[in-house]
């Protein structure tokens, strides 16, 4: 009876060793790092459709914990203290899994806040590596046109990664 263990996968290239009771990441040890995927609506007319998407890097799984929205009614002066809150519907789609993460149209703000408050999941959605994800975006505003800036916080980790969650 052999009491070698069993062979684990192949260590990542260039990656230390983790200290014990670290509570940061760090991409050198973790084979981790913070990443923003961000897609953009432009002029999205008053009762308009249009589509948008992301697509995920082909080496690396992607986990989405936040999201946040800023829009701007296209056209006119922007200031500093101007808010805008958009009168907008998404359907999200990850063509990875093949699923509508959603049952119907949702308003932007049920799903994703400003960046000094963003909505946050209960836990982490995984989408993979090579994926795209997809945005049906509704405008529903009488007058309003919008240009939407939707931006997906997460973390990528690379297959065969250190870091566990």
């Amino acid at each position: 009876m052999s009491t070698q263990q069993p062979a684990g996968p192949p260590p990542l290239q260039n990656v230390l060793p983790r200290g014990l009771g670290k509570n940061y990441l760090d991409p050198r040890v973790d084979a981790i790092d913070l990443t923003y995927y961000q897609t953009l609506v432009s002029a999205l007319a008053p009762a308009a459709s249009l589509p948008s998407q992301i697509n995920i890097d082909a080496g690396t799984d992607f986990y989405w914990v936040a999201t946040t929205i800023q829009a701007d009614i296209a056209a006119a002066t922007q200031t500093e203290s101007s808010i805008v809150i958009p009168l907008v519907t998404v359907v999200i789609t990850d063509t990875g899994s093949q699923r509508q993460l959603m049952n119907a149209a949702v308003p932007i703000t049920c799903i994703a806040g400003p960046g000094e408050r963003p909505y946050r999941l209960i836990l982490p959605r995984l989408f993979r590596a090579n994926s795209i994800i997809t945005f049906n975006w509704t405008n529903y505003s009488a007058a309003s046109t919008y240009n939407l800036y939707l931006i997906m916080h997460g973390f990528r980790l690379p297959p065969n990664s250190p870091f566990t969650l």
